[in-house]
């Protein structure tokens, strides 16, 4: 177990060893802490992002606040570490600006929110909507990703990191296990219990004619399935697609739009992103394949939903 996770931390120390730029770190880290702490004191997310869906202009607004994120600390970064032709090519600005929208929309759309199927009763329509909640990055962005990449990005294995490597592996499940107590504990806090689990079984109760255990078990399963399309835009498109044409300074502001998404969670949710982002980012860097982080981020996400469902069945 040890030795797997210290493979894992060697090729962070290489990537940090290969990539690191006083100045560019240094902004990068302060321009993120500097956001977080803005959101979090006058609740932005809260007051214009999240009330975007309901007066119409979320498909407006949150492709441009991902756009503001990135472009941000990219920009800067390149300019800090003197990459101008990186800066000068377009390719670096219509691939990112691509990618991003596809994020940015998917959030964004909210028409589904509306539907209303007939026969449906209000629990089992309210239940619909959340499983397509989950699934339809799989339209917005998996769909345009698979076809970009197939036509503008050949050289590339596999789908952004969706390839046949899968090094390291073992690592992943021990910093896993090495992280959960960790989860554990926060699971014990009110922020943690107010926002977890994402799902509320309680509020559905005999939907479709199901079990309890039926029903949460088929959400979750699409819960996880999001997790590997998050993986796939971050880590895969973002870094590992980013990086043929920035190198490694594809990272830091995939890291700062990475934290961008987290505004709404808890505080502490949104810092721990900042650098679960940025490691598993060098790690698809260094080794090509983002199946590492769609394990531990699966792991992680049901293991905050088990804890939540215990804390509300057990308070």
């Amino acid at each position: 177990m040890k030795k797997s996770v210290f493979a894992l931390f060697g090729e962070i120390w290489k990537f940090i060893k290969a990539d690191f730029h006083v100045l560019s770190y240094i902004y990068t880290f302060v321009f993120i802490g500097i956001f977080i702490f803005l959101n979090y004191e006058f609740g932005f997310y809260r007051n214009v992002m999240r009330n975007s869906y309901f007066d119409g202009n979320s498909m407006l607004y949150f492709p441009l606040f991902y756009l503001f994120f990135y472009f941000a600390v990219a920009i800067p970064t390149l300019f800090f570490r003197k990459e101008y032709k990186k800066l000068n090519n377009a390719k670096f600005y219509t691939k990112s600006l691509f990618f991003i929208l596809l994020y940015g929309l998917s959030i964004g759309f909210y028409a589904h929110k509306n539907i209303q199927i007939s026969g449906f009763f209000f629990e089992e329509n309210a239940y619909f909507i959340r499983i397509l909640s989950q699934l339809k990055s799989i339209l917005f962005y998996f769909v345009p990703l698979f076809i970009f990449k197939n036509i503008f990005d050949k050289k590339i294995e596999g789908i952004y990191g969706l390839t046949q490597k899968t090094s390291h592996i073992r690592g992943y499940f021990s910093l896993f296990l090495m992280l959960l107590p960790f989860i554990i504990l926060i699971s014990f806090t009110a922020d943690f219990q107010t926002a977890y689990p994402q799902f509320k079984p309680w509020y559905y109760d005999g939907v479709f004619g199901l079990h309890t255990a039926v029903y949460t078990f088929l959400f979750e399963v699409c819960y996880a399935l999001d997790f590997v399309m998050t993986e796939l835009l971050f880590r895969g498109a973002l870094a590992i697609g980013m990086a043929a044409i920035l190198g490694r300074s594809a990272i830091l502001p995939m890291v700062a739009m990475y934290c961008a998404i987290h505004f709404g969670k808890p505080l502490g949710e949104t810092i721990s992103s900042v650098f679960g982002g940025y490691m598993l980012g060098a790690l698809a860097y260094q080794t090509r394949h983002i199946w590492g982080g769609v394990i531990v981020h699966i792991l992680i996400a049901l293991s905050m939903e088990i804890m939540g469902l215990f804390h509300h069945y057990n308070p």
